[in-house]
């Protein structure tokens, strides 16, 4: 399997699990869920040949995914509200 398949395969599976954890409702348990993203980001990125720069590639990927989850639920939350 060639490095950008696979780098397509990993982003596409942390992001799943980020949009996952952004409709947690308990704030603690989406952190906690969260910092054990970033952990099995990191462990993904070991077996790249640069793994300093896969893993800000993933990081950044889960982190903008997550706020985009955050928001639109919040405005989805809105939306019902008004």
């Amino acid at each position: 399997m060639s490095m950008i398949k696979r780098y397509c395969q990993d982003a596409e599976a942390v992001e799943f699990r980020a949009v996952e954890i952004a409709r947690m409702e308990s704030a603690r348990a989406s952190l906690l869920a969260l910092a054990e993203l970033f952990q099995e980001c990191g462990r993904l990125a070991d077996d790249y040949a640069d793994p300093e720069r896969m893993v800000q590639m993933l990081v950044e990927g889960v982190t903008e995914t997550w706020q985009a989850g955050r928001r639109n639920i919040r405005h989805e939350v809105e939306l019902v509200a008004a």
